[in-house]
């Protein structure tokens, strides 16, 4: 067995995974537009900045939201919302800052090189539920 390309692999996953972990950082870390919103949400379009959540007030849909953020987000934002080694805390004024529709967007997007995966794959009403509920965590 030639031990030469296994080295390699070694040395080339773990230069990926060390990349990856000084992508995450800690939210202080990461740059704010002059809301003071974290520049990956706050480059949403426009448009989607501007959206209004359909959901927003409603108990139900706050409801719906802590449960799918349980299932979806809770592994890497904490179960409480405070953050992790690996994902931004979602009570801090950077991210509560951000519109609605800035956060929607993001949900659906993702940011890969931060580690934010795209929920795309979650029906828009989700989406927003989820919204609904990260609003409450002021």
């Amino acid at each position: 067995m030639n031990v030469k390309p296994m080295k390699r692999i070694l040395v080339a996953t773990f230069f990926l995974s060390a990349s990856i972990a000084a992508g995450w950082g800690s939210s202080k870390e990461w740059k704010r537009d002059g809301r003071g919103v974290l520049l990956v949400i706050a480059q949403a379009p426009a448009k989607a900045r501007e959206q209004a959540n359909p959901y927003e007030g409603q108990p139900d849909a706050v409801r719906a939201g802590a449960k799918l953020y349980a299932q979806h987000c809770a592994e890497c934002h904490g179960t409480d919302g405070r953050g992790t080694n690996r994902a931004a805390d979602l009570h801090a004024s950077d991210v509560q800052r951000a519109t609605p529709g800035e956060l929607q967007w993001f949900l659906r997007d993702g940011n890969l090189a931060r580690g934010m995966p795209s929920w795309s794959g979650l029906p828009e009403q989700r989406r927003w539920q989820i919204v609904a509920y990260l609003k409450t965590l002021r």
